[in-house]
């Protein structure tokens, strides 16, 4: 039986049609929504034309006792081209200057009109109008941005909900309410959430105080992320004990906290976290001994050139090279004469690396140059040998 070739391509002609009308109405719809935005953009620059006087009140009377919304009735458009200005300057201000800004925007309805669309049956609708009252520190709003973040829980969209939350919140119950959402939902999201608390105008750390205490892993994780940098004495006895955790990534950076603050740390102290089982403490203890730039670190420093770990290795050696020429002078005798090869490798190494640096320093700056010479001398001394700097920055250096 013979068969039609034009019946054989129909199925696959048909498929090909299928596809081209989908292409065309994508494409249809594509030139739609660009055609409505040029038109957005275009109502909200006339608009944001017409008040431009209004605006130049605002900038010259932002130090005044109050500010007045514009005269005149407006409507939903114009308020909403404003609305545009306005966000943008509460998010470069801060202070006085937002707080005025922010209650203006309370004054005009903008706080009113975001709130309605909170509630919108759109879902982007909502989070948009999340993201806006968060811009106006909304905090009349908290409580329902954060039944919003319950509905949002699982999705991505529940940061910027979060974030808004933040922004708004008045007091530390909303935000311990906040974190314990977002970290039983995105607990493996501390980094963020960190990110999120700090965006808040309240001191987060009794709620981090509240969460360290709890027992609770998770919780524990996300506020030893997010006092990171923070330095708070209240911590201190916390973090001492968390730093004997049963959970190594709890005691590692409970460890890593205390040890940003090393000169509110006993030299005991800090000897104890250098010869910690976890590689992780040591590498960190033997980083912070160096940069108290004390000598007193320099036996542990030695020592730490032999460890099994390379970050301890590397910063020991990185450590006993800013403790000046006897530091410099102990790395050269250990790369001379040490019988463990990593220990000599690893010394080695940062000493080309001061000299490479000292060279550098040098050769941009004659106040270098006796330093840089001080270390030649001792390398020449231990090595019997003359060093040579890299070509590039030798010819730099002559020059």
């Amino acid at each position: 039986m013979r068969i039609d070739p034009f019946e054989a391509l129909q199925p696959a002609l048909f498929t090909a049609a299928v596809l081209g009308i989908i292409i065309v109405a994508a494409f249809g719809v594509l030139y739609v929504l660009r055609a409505r935005n040029r038109r957005i953009e275009a109502r909200t620059a006339q608009y944001l034309e017409k008040h431009h006087n209004y605006f130049n009140y605002i900038s010259i009377n932002i130090d005044g006792p109050e500010l007045l919304p514009p005269p005149g009735p407006l409507d939903p458009d114009e308020l909403i081209a404003i609305r545009v200005k306005l966000l943008e300057w509460i998010e470069t201000f801060g202070g006085v200057h937002r707080a005025k800004l922010t209650d203006l925007c309370r004054e005009m309805g903008l706080v009113e009109l975001e709130r309605k669309r909170l509630h919108s049956p759109r879902h982007w609708e909502r989070i948009d109008a999340a993201y806006h009252l968060g811009v106006m520190r909304a905090k009349e709003c908290t409580g329902e941005l954060l039944t919003l973040l319950e509905h949002e829980a699982d999705d991505a969209t529940a940061f910027v909900v979060g974030r808004a939350a933040a922004k708004c919140a008045g007091t530390s119950g909303e935000l311990r309410r906040l974190i314990l959402r977002l970290a039983k939902h995105h607990p493996q999201s501390r980094q963020l959430i960190a990110d999120i608390m700090a965006s808040s105008e309240l001191d987060s750390v009794p709620v981090y105080l509240e969460l360290l205490q709890s027992g609770d892993e998770n919780l524990i994780n996300v506020a030893l992320t997010g006092l990171s940098g923070r330095n708070e004495a209240v911590l201190f006895p916390v973090l001492e004990q968390l730093a004997a955790s049963e959970h190594k990534e709890i005691r590692i950076k409970a460890s890593k906290l205390l040890l940003e603050y090393p000169h509110l740390l006993a030299q005991e102290r800090i000897e104890s976290l250098i010869r910690h089982p976890d590689w992780e403490i040591r590498a960190s203890a033997v980083k912070a001994a160096g940069s108290q730039r004390l000598p007193v670190f320099m036996d542990s420093m030695k020592r730490g050139l032999t460890d099994e770990s390379w970050w301890v290795r590397y910063y020991s050696a990185k450590s006993m090279a800013g403790l000046g020429l006897e530091g410099f002078q102990t790395l050269c005798e250990t790369a001379s004469s040490s019988e463990d090869e990593l220990s000599r490798d690893t010394a080695w190494d940062a000493i080309h690396q001061e000299l490479e640096s000292a060279a550098v320093l040098a050769a941009q700056d004659i106040r270098h140059i006796l330093h840089f010479n001080r270390l030649s001398h001792l390398y020449e001394t231990i090595f019997n040998e003359s060093y040579t700097s890299h070509p590039a920055k030798a010819a730099s250096f002559g020059s």
